[in-house]
């Protein structure tokens, strides 16, 4: 059989989106995303948060509020998401802050051997068809799916999550985070006053998924059961509890090799 050049291939654009409460451990999956899927670039939600200066204030404690919609550049985010899909590359002169901060807590320090990244690769790359020029572009975001305009933007959603116990326990783990203004540090008590009041209500669909999961009466895979709110429609969702970094990532290239394999059917 004769090859089909690149010339005539065609070039078809996949985003990947990967969101979840903080620390659920979209960032380091997303990053091992990057080394898995050829032709992939990484877009961080984190670097379209305002200065410091504009976040909303939190009633309660009268600190920053870096955990709510109001907080993130959505406008911003989705200009350079559509850039990165028509030219494959980031506008000039963007320098990722979210780059410079560490991968998350240290128990997520163990690498993935390369055999088994590239037995994951060979299994989602199986499911594209051979006239096609497959770009990717992953998008990893804490705030993803309440912005319906970038929502519509991604093609393969999925939501990562663990139990608020070990949520809580690797945000304060860690040290802080790179910001416009320099550097930002939890003040005790930050989590349960700001962050998890915040992704309670925001999030209250994924909430009651992720508890549905737990309580086995939900897989996570969207279709597999019942009917999904707007806010849930189409994203799978992954309950990590104490599972190893390995095991997510073998788990979300599962769910991506499905969605891709529907894609091109």
């Amino acid at each position: 059989m004769e090859a089909i050049s690149s010339s005539t291939r065609q070039t078809k654009i996949i985003s990947i989106g990967l969101s979840g409460p903080t620390s659920g451990g979209k960032t380091t999956v997303s990053r091992y995303l990057k080394s898995i899927l050829p032709n992939s670039t990484l877009l961080h939600q984190d670097d379209f948060y305002f200065p410091e200066v504009q976040l909303p204030i939190d009633p309660k404690t009268g600190l920053a509020n870096w955990d709510c919609p109001q907080a993130i550049d959505f406008p911003a985010l989705i200009k350079t998401l559509a850039y990165i899909r028509d030219h494959n590359e980031f506008p000039a002169g963007f320098d990722s802050l979210e780059d410079k901060n560490p991968v998350g807590s240290k128990e997520f320090s163990t690498p993935i051997p390369q055999s088994v990244l590239d037995s994951y690769r060979e299994q989602i790359m199986a499911q594209v068809p051979s006239d096609k020029d497959i770009k990717f572009v992953i998008v990893d975001g804490f705030m993803l799916y309440v912005n319906e305009h970038l929502c519509d933007t991604i093609d393969i959603k999925l939501f990562l999550t663990a139990p608020y116990r070990t949520l809580k326990d690797r945000r304060e783990s860690r040290k802080g985070y790179a910001t416009l203004e320099g550097y930002w540090e939890d003040p005790p008590g930050y989590f349960d006053d700001v962050v998890w009041p915040n992704y309670l209500a925001w999030n209250g669909p994924f909430v009651e998924l992720t508890d549905a999961i737990e309580r086995g009466e939900e897989s996570g895979e969207y279709g597999s059961q019942g009917t999904r709110g707007t806010m849930t429609k189409n994203v799978d969702v992954v309950s990590s509890g104490d599972a190893t970094i390995q095991s997510m990532v073998e788990r979300v290239s599962e769910l991506i090799t499905k969605r891709a394999q529907e894609m091109f059917q």
